[in-house]
């Protein structure tokens, strides 16, 4: 394996400061997509849904708690498979409590939905000592809907991430495919379709920054901050974006 060059500290700052302008660039393209983001339309989620957990059957409504929205993460997990995707696994196993209680305080639930059978879902979840709210959405158009399972036999090319995948219609390709959805609801019960996305990677179960820069409403101001944090006080403008 190749290590970087050796060179002075003056030819390292120099090139740390070169490669910090590119980094603020970057944030800079990061914050004006997350406005964008925000800014798409939203689609009336208006078929009724039914997911099963540990209290019986649900409604899509149902999985917002309290809160106003809704992220969930789409397991890869078939009705006829053992056990879930290891990749999704692997992301799950590292998302911490913390990060609910979070987006919690910021009006935002977070669940999974795969479209195994809810006793599938709860043994693998008792078997990893996972806690994370899990949902079946067995016999339900959701996952077909939102593009992250399958009909092989439909007769039409899979759409997944918004584009034609014709290696999805292979004989081992999988039925299933990964991503996450984010909802809203309004006061009068409707709920709508903001956002998904099924490009991003693992890193994105992790932080409540990165989370809720897939929803509509971000990172609002004005929420309350979880307890015992101690909060550097802020500039006036965002000027370490700049």
């Amino acid at each position: 394996m190749s290590l970087p060059e050796v060179v002075s500290r003056e030819e390292w700052l120099e090139a740390r400061r070169s490669l910090l302008e590119q980094e603020k660039a970057y944030t800079r393209t990061g914050d004006a997509l997350n406005a964008d983001r925000r800014r798409l339309p939203m689609v009336l989620m208006d078929k009724n849904y039914v997911f099963e957990g540990p209290d019986g059957q649900v409604k899509l409504i149902d999985l917002f708690g309290p809160s106003r929205q809704l992220i969930v993460f789409h397991v890869m997990f078939g009705p006829d498979w053992e056990n879930p995707c290891p990749f999704c696994s692997d992301a799950i196993r590292v998302t911490y409590p913390s990060l609910f209680e979070d987006l919690r305080r910021r009006d935002t639930a977070y669940v999974m939905t795969s479209r195994a059978p809810y006793a599938k879902i709860a043994k693998a979840k008792a078997d990893r000592g996972w806690t994370i709210p899990w949902y079946s959405a067995y016999g339900s158009d959701f996952n077909y809907d939102l593009n992250v399972s399958f009909d092989k036999n439909a007769g039409t090319v899979p759409v997944y991430n918004y584009r034609e995948e014709p290696w999805l219609s292979e004989e081992d390709a999988p039925d299933e495919m990964s991503g996450f959805s984010c909802f809203l609801r309004d006061e009068d019960g409707n709920v709508f379709h903001t956002y998904s996305s099924y490009a991003r990677g693992t890193e994105n179960t992790i932080g409540q920054y990165a989370m809720l820069d897939m929803t509509a409403l971000g990172r609002q101001e004005g929420w309350e901050e979880p307890k015992g944090r101690v909060e550097t006080p802020r500039p006036a403008s965002p000027r370490f974006n700049e």
